[in-house]
């Protein structure tokens, strides 16, 4: 058995579905950046909870699982020998893109006064 914990966005809307014998899931594909440019496939399944956090996402939304696992290959259609993962969820957290900060100042830098050439700065002080 391999444990993984793994970030990525997924590929289409999750499909909820129900077993033969009534048990409700939750199936989607993850797509993972390799970290060499290229993509790695997870499809996930979640049962319970995680099935209902799973079915909650859409499209392109981005994730952090955790799950048991099993490798799978297959050929894709160019003949290509590819490797993926089959993942079953036991936590799922959506990610958020990290806010921009936003400005306190009252104007950009560009619009502030540039100094100029007037009469040099007296500091002295008349008591």
């Amino acid at each position: 058995m391999i444990r993984t914990l793994c970030t990525g966005t997924l590929y289409g809307d999750p499909q909820s579905r129900t077993s033969q014998n009534g048990k409700p899931f939750t199936t989607a594909r993850l797509r993972a950046d390799d970290g060499k440019g290229g993509s790695v496939w997870l499809s996930l399944i979640g049962f319970g909870s995680e099935a209902d956090a799973l079915a909650r996402l859409k499209d392109q939304s981005a994730v952090a699982i955790s799950g048991k696992a099993t490798l799978k290959t297959w050929t894709d259609k160019q003949g290509t020998p590819q490797a993926g993962l089959d993942v079953v969820i036991d936590q799922i957290i959506t990610l958020r893109a990290k806010p921009k900060a936003q400005r306190t100042e009252p104007f950009s830098r560009s619009a502030r006064p540039v100094a100029t050439a007037a009469a040099p700065f007296n500091d002295a002080l008349d008591f």
